[in-house]
């Protein structure tokens, strides 16, 4: 009964981690809010972000004139400085918040992973 009750315990408390802990992805296109939320008691750990465009992602926010890959270097940076550490956390994907690094006339994407821990 013991170890039924142990295995029990380490069970249920590795469901809740998995739940709790697992990767999450939030996207939005150029213009649009990305929100990020955890559950109570927890808070945001920002794994990765991107933001400017992917080939081939012709069916993310397709592109309004090229179709390119460009990337904005600081958008792990600047995500991580809103959102790390936060319950929740919203952004605008769009240029006055990362910069620019396409050329004129092509639709960016934010993406960013995230898991929720204590």
């Amino acid at each position: 009964p013991l170890f039924l009750s142990l295995l029990s315990s380490s069970f249920s408390l590795s469901v809740y981690l998995h739940s709790i802990l697992k990767n999450h992805t939030a996207h939005a296109c150029e213009g649009e809010i990305l929100i990020i939320k955890c559950p109570s008691r927890t808070s945001v750990a920002i794994l990765s972000a991107f933001y400017g465009r992917r080939v081939p992602s012709q069916h993310l926010c397709p592109p309004a004139s090229t179709n390119t890959t460009c990337l904005s270097p600081a958008a792990l940076r600047k995500v991580s400085r809103r959102c790390h550490s936060r319950a929740n956390c919203s952004l605008i994907a769009d240029t006055q918040t990362f910069g620019d690094p396409c050329f004129p006339g092509t639709r960016k994407h934010l993406r960013v992973s995230f898991t929720c821990g204590k």
